[in-house]
């Protein structure tokens, strides 16, 4: 019995180290920058198929309390079906925005189109970002200034999945915990997993990393290969902000088919990570997600085996108890609100997502954007 309770107590561990990881990144001051040093930045966008969302993207961008002189806008186009590009280029007019639309000619994928803006870009600090996402009035500001702070290869930031329906409420609850995850993991020095969709580097350290470590055979992970590859090099080269003012915002998606495609393009990944601590640690979550099953069961069919009975009821009261304290005090650090229903729904039915998403994970099968993969 003792070796079934240790289960339980490494998922207390695990989930505890990463609060406390996050809770110190949450818990820094925030620098000011006294001697108004303003980086310029560009910032890039890949795009497919994004006429619905790319004004609010180039408004938000047009808001920002940064000076407009001290960014530039890249949005490289990949083969778009719809008037993404020339609806880009009139906004680009309209919000008076420096930057330039490219199209992508002999190449397709987010990370063919990451790599020719950064080809194309003019400054030395690069920050990628998704069509659908939309920032606080101080992101560029506070980025700036953590820039200046720390001088990193790479500034690591939060993204938050927001929407309305149950099914989108899931989705920005599971989104916390991951955002929680990612700066918590790097900050305790085991980093799992980054998101593009929010992530500041510098020019000079994505031009030292070859297409071999980006693994530019694998549609998925421009960002994630590229952090590990990094840090790798360097561990000190990599820092995390977690402030309610660098979060970024983007849409939940509306249909499951959607939700299930887009996982399972996440996942299929993680088989080419050479971190084994990566594989391990998912693969462990994953089960334990689905062994409160497990302990369900316990507890309605063994309530006179008493042992057994105590396994399952610790099994199930720290899969919950764990998950509810490290998703809410993330909510509540980047001020993001916490909705218990959408939390009691994922932890009922998250299992099952997880074991259906990694199972067809490992065909590489999926849709997304409009295309198949692999690729005949």
């Amino acid at each position: 019995m003792l070796f079934l309770l240790l289960i339980p107590a490494l998922y207390f561990f695990l989930t505890f180290r990463w609060m406390i990881g996050f809770n110190v990144l949450a818990n820094k001051q925030l620098p000011v920058n006294q001697n108004q040093i303003n980086n310029f930045f560009s910032i890039i966008i890949a795009v497919r198929n994004e006429q619905a969302n790319i004004k609010r993207l180039l408004n938000s961008l047009a808001e920002q309390s940064y000076n407009k002189s001290n960014f530039e806008i890249i949005i490289v186009d990949d083969h778009s079906e719809d008037e993404t590009v020339t609806t880009a280029k009139h906004l680009f007019d309209l919000f008076k925005l420096n930057g330039a639309v490219f199209s992508l000619q002999n190449s397709n994928g987010k990370k063919a189109a990451i790599a020719e803006g950064v080809k194309a870009s003019k400054a030395e600090v690069i920050i990628t970002t998704d069509a659908d996402c939309v920032f606080n009035h101080d992101w560029l500001l506070t980025i700036n200034n953590e820039f200046n702070f720390s001088k990193p290869d790479m500034l690591i930031l939060p993204v938050v999945l927001q929407g309305k329906g149950k099914l989108s409420k899931i989705q920005q609850t599971e989104s916390l915990g991951l955002a929680a995850l990612t700066l918590g993991s790097l900050a305790i020095g085991k980093p799992l997993m980054c998101n593009g969709a929010n992530l500041v580097f510098k020019k000079n350290a994505y031009l030292q990393i070859n297409n071999a470590e980006l693994r530019h055979d694998v549609p998925s992970g421009d960002d994630t290969f590229f952090m590990l590859s990094l840090f790798a090099k360097n561990k000190q080269s990599i820092q995390a902000l977690a402030s309610d003012k660098v979060v970024v915002t983007s849409d939940a998606l509306s249909g499951l088919s959607a939700l299930i495609n887009q996982r399972i393009r996440w996942a299929s990944k993680v088989k080419h990570y050479k971190q084994q601590y990566i594989k391990t640690t998912g693969l462990f979550v994953a089960i334990f997600s689905v062994l409160q099953y497990a302990a369900v069961f316990g507890l309605i069919i063994l309530p006179t085996v008493s042992q057994l009975w105590l396994v399952s009821a610790v099994t199930l009261a720290t899969k919950w108890i764990c998950d509810f304290i490290f998703i809410q005090n993330v909510s509540s650090k980047l001020k993001q609100k916490f909705y218990p229903g959408a939390f009691v729904l994922m932890q009922l039915f998250y299992p099952v997502y997880t074991f259906v998403v990694g199972v067809l994970s490992l065909s590489n099968h999926y849709q997304w954007k409009g295309r198949s993969y692999p690729k005949d």
